[in-house]
């Protein structure tokens, strides 16, 4: 009896390593070949990292958004604008403990990790810049 209480309690910690690590950082390219990184950070809100690429009135600039406690609805969507004008949408998916999860190699469950971000930002130096529509993918 003992002994299967003493195994049962060293099994639970690495089973819950292995389920955080499920949820670890997820990379992706967008479609002008920049990173995406996301992180699962509750069951209902990812962090979103995204470098994007606009055109300006007056040159051009690449910057780098980030996205604090990204809200995902029950159907794996979500959306988000910061002040500036950029926003990102996508979808993802579910494992079968309701977190969010990101594609696995021969899943028939909703687990699509993809969206778009548009930026529309006026900038000082550079004047009106958009980065039109940028598709993006993420994959663990």
């Amino acid at each position: 009896m003992l002994l299967a209480v003493v195994a049962a309690l060293w099994a639970a910690p690495s089973a819950g390593a292995v389920h955080q690590s499920h949820h670890g950082p997820f990379l992706g390219t967008t479609s002008q070949h920049k990173r995406i990184v996301m992180r699962v950070i509750s069951h209902t809100r990812l962090g979103i990292r995204i470098a994007w690429r606009a055109t300006c009135e007056s040159g051009s600039v690449t910057r780098i958004t980030r996205f604090r406690h990204v809200a995902v609805d029950r159907q794996g969507r979500f959306f988000k604008r910061n002040r500036l004008g950029v926003a990102v949408r996508g979808k993802i998916g579910f494992d079968s403990l309701g977190n969010p999860v990101f594609p696995e190699p021969f899943s028939f469950a909703n687990n699509e990790a993809e969206g778009r971000l548009r930026a529309v930002v006026a900038l000082p130096e550079r004047g009106r810049c958009s980065s039109g529509i940028v598709r993006w993918d993420a994959h663990r």
